[in-house]
């Protein structure tokens, strides 16, 4: 379409437009990588932290209703963390659980938590056994399992800092 002077109208962008337009998303997005990559990892750590709690739940819960003791280890292998648990007797409670990727230590790893057929813990004295969960960034969250055989998880550290 022809405007009153006789020229064509163009619309659109210049090429310096598109350049500021594609810095300014450049320099967005290169501030917003670094924590990104720290919530991700917070996230994993999180999400490890409840397995973990989940599964020694689970292991006192089987304790319970197979009416024998149950065993569960938490321990590093091949630059990772996994758990399983195994019932007095030998038979596997919980298999082999591999963790989140960027979880990379637990505090006084290996750890061993005995629940009792009562679900009562018998591992580590009377007091509440603590141990920390560890990701790449040294971040840690904390696992207590009370005498009681309750299992709860925190996102504070621990004594003990991560390796």
């Amino acid at each position: 379409m022809a405007n009153p002077t006789g020229h064509r109208s163009i619309a659109g962008f210049t090429l310096i437009e598109l350049m500021i337009a594609v810095a300014i998303v450049t320099v967005g997005a290169s501030l917003a990588a670094p924590e990104f990559v720290r919530w991700h990892s917070r996230t994993q750590l999180r999400q490890a932290t409840t397995e973990i709690a989940s599964q020694l739940t689970m292991a006192r819960m089987a304790a319970m209703n197979k009416n024998r003791g149950v065993d569960v280890t938490i321990e590093m292998a091949s630059g990772g963390v996994n758990i399983w648990a195994v019932a007095n007797g030998g038979s596997s409670v919980i298999p082999k659980t591999w963790l989140a990727s960027r979880v990379t230590a637990v505090t006084g790893a290996p750890v061993t938590i005995s629940f009792s057929s009562l679900g009562v813990k018998t591992s580590g004295g009377t007091a509440t056994q603590t141990f920390g969960v560890c990701d790449v960034n040294k971040q840690q969250y904390s696992v207590q399992v009370i005498p009681a055989g309750r299992v709860n998880w925190s996102p504070t550290a621990t004594a003990t800092p991560c390796p």
